[in-house]
């Protein structure tokens, strides 16, 4: 259950429910014009409980309208995370000439044996209602205890639909031409070089660089053995129309965001560049955040490419939707005063720097900058009495390797309680919250930087 704040923590520009508990974001797609957004939804308290799908449109990625329930649990369980298809040509047969249906592929969770399997349910009105198909389950368990998470695409190789899901300690790939039947096709990750874990959310997306596509596929875990943190591992590499292969590999895993809070991101399907919301939470801690009414956010979306470094290619996000609604950037002083609760800040540099954000009660966000690494320590942040665990060591101090080294650029987005960083063109990317006990409003540094502040109207 979420606690009672000091004041009011709700971000202002991220995507929070009207109330009660969420978690990861599912069925995200877009059609005519809007961005559909499923997620984790328990609508009777704000602590985790039997899995619905909320769900929301935008047309601008910013203001959101809500819309209801979409799915309910029903006799083969809770509805579990899945993904969306808009099934342009009605390979499904589940629509008409006129109205192309959206396709939900969704796992249904049994509460009681913890079995899992694959559902479907489909809308001819845009998704506003779903009616579940008599085939389901139309994946059955092959007898994992963890089979879940569906992320169904198109198939442009094989010209059918393709879906890959989380099994265990690997990922699974099916095909299918109408989304009702199902054939295992490959997959991937039992011996390729990752973190240990149990695999959740995967996704595989294709990107357009260097004249040539390769394919990302994102796998996230709910606790990594190494240092059991919630994080979100991606590889890259090529996609056969039957299974993945990892053809940059490194020499450890890669994370798609070195904070703490980014959890479960997927793509929308149904655009041309890839584009991402995560959960802005960790499990560690994400049923007692000092937000009373409701419990978690999403991140702001972020569109993803790929850039090569060195030999291989390493994935770089940056913000969708926050530029038509943001004031013009201009230079701020050192200690100079911040007059709004979400803000963005562009730093440019070279050297060892560090950069404060302060507010009245001595409470401050440190950003620390070195040649080879990017520091975020919410040590001394906010607030911290409401949970144990939060911004103990193991959850303050959030650091990363830069990909590349010398001269910086980093802008960060602060909303309330939520900080989004994206250093090097997004090569480094940070999510963490925190609780100031008021506002900031103060920003001062240390180190040669040319810094500019900027107001975000949500």
């Amino acid at each position: 259950m979420s606690t009672k704040g000091i004041r009011d923590f709700r971000p202002k520009i991220h995507f929070t429910p009207p109330n009660m508990w969420m978690n990861d974001p599912n069925g995200m797609v877009y059609v005519d014009g809007n961005y559909h957004l499923f997620y984790q939804k328990y609508p009777y308290s704000t602590g985790h409980g039997p899995m619905h799908w909320g769900h929301a449109v935008t047309k601008d990625l910013l203001h959101w309208e809500h819309k209801p329930i979409a799915l309910y649990p029903d006799e083969l369980g809770m509805v579990f995370s899945g993904s969306c298809a808009y099934d342009r040509e009605n390979t499904s047969g589940f629509g008409t000439a006129e109205h192309a249906p959206i396709v939900a592929i969704y796992t249904s969770h049994n509460g009681d044996t913890g079995l899992e399997q694959q559902s479907i349910a489909y809308s001819i009105d845009g998704g506003n209602h779903f009616e579940k198909s008599y085939l389901n389950p139309v994946i059955k368990n092959p007898g994992l205890s963890d089979f879940r998470d569906p992320k169904v695409f198109w198939n442009a190789r094989h010209g059918c639909w393709s879906l890959v899901l989380a099994a265990y300690d690997r990922v699974q790939f099916y095909s299918s031409e109408d989304m009702k039947q199902w054939t295992k096709t490959g997959e991937f990750g039992l011996k390729e070089n990752h973190a240990s874990g149990v695999f959740e959310c995967p996704d595989l997306f294709p990107v357009a660089v260097d004249g040539k596509v390769l394919w990302v596929l994102l796998v996230s875990m709910t606790t990594t053995v190494e240092d059991g943190r919630s994080r979100t591992q991606y590889f890259v590499g090529e996609f056969d129309g039957d299974t993945f292969t990892c053809t940059y590999p490194a020499g450890e895993p890669l994370w798609l965001d070195f904070g703490f809070d980014n959890y479960a991101g997927v793509t929308f399907q149904n655009l041309e560049e890839p584009l991402l919301i995560g959960w802005a939470q960790n499990w560690e801690y994400s049923d007692r955040v000092p937000t009373d009414d409701f419990c978690s956010q999403m991140t702001l979306a972020r569109k993803l490419s790929l850039r090569k470094i060195g030999d291989n290619y390493r994935l770089c996000g940056k913000p969708e939707g926050i530029r038509q609604f943001q004031r013009q950037a201009y230079p701020i002083e050192n200690s100079g005063r911040i007059r709004s609760e979400t803000f963005g800040i562009k730093i440019h540099g070279k050297g060892d720097a560090k950069l404060n954000l302060s507010n009245s009660r001595g409470q401050k966000l440190l950003i620390e900058i070195q040649d080879d690494s990017v520091i975020v320590d919410r040590g001394m942040a906010g607030a911290k009495e409401f949970d144990e665990t939060f911004m103990t060591e193991q959850y303050s101090r959030a650091s990363v390797h830069r990909f590349i080294t010398g001269e910086y650029d980093i802008e960060f987005i602060f909303d309330v309680s939520l900080l989004e960083l994206f250093a090097d063109g997004g090569l480094e990317m940070c999510t963490m919250e925190l609780y100031p006990d008021s506002p900031y409003d103060r920003v001062s540094w240390e180190g040669d930087l040319q810094v500019e502040y900027y107001q975000i109207l949500g």
